[in-house]
């Protein structure tokens, strides 16, 4: 009974404490701002109405939107002088993202793959009434992202410079657990299947920006130049230029199988038959090539670049009304920060139409690209620059 009674003072005597420490704060406050009917406002007052609109604005106007009073009077009388013509205005750089899927996009139909994949758009910053841009689309090899690419090839930078959009499909890893596109397949080698997806692709690269359709060109890494050169093959009538870095031709029959074999001993083009399947069904040119491959190319042997300009070289003397393919050698001294490579070019007409880059002692990697990234070499020459210097001459 004594303990209970105990407890009983020592919570009353907590309970009269907080009471008093309860009263003392209400006094203090009340020395400080006399009470209000309704809860505690802030001390600081809100400012006028009137200066009200010189707060840090909100959304994403800059101060310098905002309206501003004459510091001196206009006359009645004055004559205002003719407002300067603003200059046209820039649009930022942006980066869209999207994907897209095409009926014609199966790639295995055993397996049943989506027939969907997803990109990347860089649009330089340029004038809004700048002409239509041109769009180079640039294809990963295997084991790379699209993100990964921009940023190994440093293509974007090139853009900024010169003013030419950036399409970079991302191969999916359920179509393939490397990430290489099937190239290979025979509905992508058919020029469906991948093919057909990265045309929608484009398609929605005209959605999102204003493109040249007169100046839209294709280059890609390994795997991704194999389809490169297969979309330049299949649809002439859409690309005016192809850039194959360190990749493979066209195989007839294609297969998972041929395809091993083929990085490591080269493909076996049946150019003539490619050519007269090539005319059978296309009344235009093929677009330009440029291939570009090193000597050290352990991967994918360099035999496959021979090829691949072999069978460009057929396609243009196969060509009706075709003009003789004249041969131009060019040997290019190493530098400080570039390798040495031999350079041939085959004219038609006086006009470039095939160009081949032999790079002595890089391997199977991005000309000039940054290490950080796989498959990249830091030393030049550039292949990205050379690739641009290549497409901005040509126009189907």
């Amino acid at each position: 009974m004594t303990r209970r009674n105990t407890l009983s003072t020592t919570k009353q005597k907590q309970l009269d404490r907080l009471k008093r420490f309860r009263d003392r704060l209400r006094g203090l406050i009340t020395r400080v701002k006399p009470p209000r009917p309704t809860p505690p406002a802030p001390e600081t007052r809100a400012p006028p109405i009137e200066t009200q609109w010189l707060a840090p604005a909100t959304d994403e106007r800059s101060v310098d939107a905002l309206p501003v009073e004459p510091s001196v009077p206009v006359m009645p009388d004055a004559t205002p002088s003719p407002a300067p013509q603003p200059a046209s205005p820039l649009i930022s750089a942006q980066t869209f993202e999207g994907s897209a899927r095409s009926e014609n996009g199966a790639t295995s139909p055993w397996l049943l793959l989506p027939p969907e994949r997803n990109f990347r758009l860089y649009v330089p910053a340029h004038a809004r009434d700048q002409q239509a841009l041109p769009l180079v689309v640039m294809i990963h090899g295997c084991k790379e992202t699209a993100d990964e690419f921009a940023q190994g090839t440093r293509m974007n930078a090139i853009a900024d410079r010169e003013g030419f959009a950036v399409l970079y499909p991302d191969q999916a890893s359920f179509a393939n657990m490397r990430r290489c596109w099937n190239w290979f397949e025979p509905n992508t080698a058919a020029g469906f299947g991948e093919c057909a997806i990265i045309l929608e692709m484009i398609r929605e690269a005209f959605k999102l920006t204003s493109i040249d359709s007169q100046r839209v060109y294709v280059a890609g890494m390994s795997s991704g130049a194999a389809l490169a050169g297969l979309l330049g093959y299949h649809h002439p009538d859409v690309f005016a230029a192809v850039a194959v870095h360190s990749g493979l031709p066209p195989m007839n029959p294609p297969s998972a199988a041929a395809a091993l074999s083929a990085m490591e001993k080269g493909v076996r083009v049946d150019a003539e038959m490619l050519a007269d399947a090539y005319w059978n069904t296309h009344a235009v040119l093929p677009p330009t090539l440029l291939v570009v491959h090193g000597d050290a190319d352990s991967r994918v042997t360099e035999k496959n670049a021979t090829s691949m300009t072999k069978l460009w070289e057929k396609l243009f003397e196969s060509a009706p009304q075709a003009h003789p393919l004249v041969r131009e050698d060019k040997d290019v001294p190493s530098t400080e920060t570039a390798r040495s490579y031999a350079q041939i070019d085959w004219l038609n007409a006086g006009r470039i139409v095939i160009r081949g880059v032999r790079i002595h002692g890089l391997a199977h990697a991005w000309s000039g690209g940054d290490p950080a990234f796989a498959y990249n070499d830091a030393k030049g020459p550039d292949a990205s620059a050379m690739i641009w210097r290549f497409f901005e001459r040509q126009s189907r």
